[in-house]
């Protein structure tokens, strides 16, 4: 199961991302824990591009192109912050203020959608499911350590090689990604701007034994 759309991509020169990357911004904080407020972008360019057909006024001028210049998307992200997406510093934006920011923008520029943060764990993969047979990403959150903060575990991410094997990429805790398609093992992800893969079991090995699924979780995304 994959969305039906190519998904969202930057420019630089003649180089070209997969997804958004908060590794680009000029602000520090963005940098350092914007990537729920990255996720949350991409996920409404996508919306406005494959759904509304390009209404919102907000996006209007970065999606003239197949890509969107790096410049531009870190200026938008940056009004997204302020506006909807209050980032703490060294924190982030939790999972209720995230669905909380996408409701205010759903309303003010009339996106016919609703978020809510959480679903139950054992419903977690049938609702990405369904989010991605609707054309939709799937905002996730690998959460902290909870809740005993000052633990180091993480859950892998993993990259393909030209052979189709999967190596061991980094590893991470505490960040969002967007789930751009999925098969019987593995959940297809954009973060930083480049294309990872991670195994399901770990990821629910890694909510049920070093986070829980009250910060470890996805914005569940219905229409309206």
């Amino acid at each position: 199961m994959q969305i039906r759309h190519p998904y969202i991509s930057l420019r630089k020169g003649a180089s070209k991302t997969f997804g958004g990357s908060q590794m680009i911004s000029a602000s520090r904080t963005m940098r350092e824990v914007g990537c729920g407020v990255i996720a949350a972008l991409d996920l409404l360019l996508y919306l406005d591009r494959v759904h509304l057909g390009g209404r919102c006024e907000m996006f209007a001028s970065a999606l003239e192109d197949a890509s969107i210049d790096e410049k531009e998307y870190d200026e938008l992200a940056r009004s997204l912050s302020r506006r909807f997406f209050p980032i703490i510093p060294k924190l982030g934006i939790n999972g209720l203020m995230l669905a909380a920011g996408l409701n205010a923008f759903f309303r003010r520029y009339r996106f016919p959608f609703r978020a809510s943060w959480g679903i139950g764990s054992r419903r977690l993969n049938d609702k990405i499911e369904d989010m991605l047979s609707r054309d939709i990403p799937v905002i996730m959150s690998i959460g902290p350590n909870f809740p005993l903060f000052w633990q180091k575990n993480e859950l892998k991410f993993y990259s393909a090689r030209p052979d189709g094997e999967m190596h061991h990429a980094c590893s991470v805790k505490s960040h969002y990604v967007t789930v751009i398609g999925m098969d019987e093992s593995r959940f297809h992800i954009s973060s930083w701007g480049r294309e990872y893969y991670i195994d399901k079991q770990e990821y629910f090995s890694y909510v049920r034994h070093h986070s829980g699924s009250l910060v470890s979780n996805i914005v569940n995304i219905h229409s309206v």
